[in-house]
């Protein structure tokens, strides 16, 4: 377990976000996937202003238990009139959410092992793309209820239990990303052959 906001770094998202710090999450796939995909480290990290502010109240002592939920700095949730309202005025800027997966590892040849960096990209709709398609709703929302919508459409019908995704067949994973990529989210991938130990550029 790592500490509240540890391991703070910059990291390069696709444009048009950039570069923006990170810190730990604690997410189930770092819980489920050492089960099912042979590794020997793994993190998972959350970034965006909003998490440089949380981070910056809990240093501050802002967010200690004691406090309890202070109404200034977590007001209730709006309407979507009233976050339209406050986007037209400018209060509230264009949102964008995007996940990245980077893999190390080394692919065994016939000839020589090669040290490789996969990098996967995912970008979801903007706020503003997502508003204009007539949904009231965040990024972030939407990513989750596609995602969670193809998962029920696609998982296998003779299958009971609780799984991960990387515990489902391969056919269905594929079923899955192939209906992502038809809700507008891009998702790219590329690979870097590594030339030493030592080298952590990202691609």
């Amino acid at each position: 377990m790592g500490k509240r906001f540890a391991e703070l770094e910059k990291f390069r998202f696709p444009d048009p976000i950039g570069s923006a710090n990170v810190v730990l999450a604690a997410q189930d796939e770092v819980a489920t996937l050492p089960y099912f995909v042979p590794m020997q480290s793994m993190d998972v990290k959350i970034g965006g202003n909003e998490f440089d502010r949380l981070r910056r109240w809990y240093k501050q002592g802002k967010l200690s238990k004691s406090r309890g939920i202070v109404r200034q700095r977590f007001p209730d949730t709006l309407s979507p009139r009233k976050i339209a309202k406050l986007i037209r005025q400018g209060v509230l800027q264009n949102a964008r959410f995007a996940a990245v997966v980077l893999v190390r590892g080394v692919k065994r040849g016939k000839k020589e092992d090669q040290r490789l960096l996969i990098r996967t990209d995912c970008l979801f709709p903007t706020l503003y793309q997502i508003r204009q398609q007539g949904l009231y709703t965040t990024p972030v929302a939407y990513a989750t209820a596609h995602v969670a919508a193809l998962f029920i459409k696609f998982f296998p019908r003779d299958m009971a239990g609780v799984f991960p995704p990387e515990a489902l067949p391969v056919e269905v994973r594929r079923a899955i990303i192939s209906g992502i990529r038809a809700h507008k989210i891009k998702i790219s991938h590329k690979t870097k052959i590594l030339k030493s130990l030592s080298e952590e550029d990202e691609i």
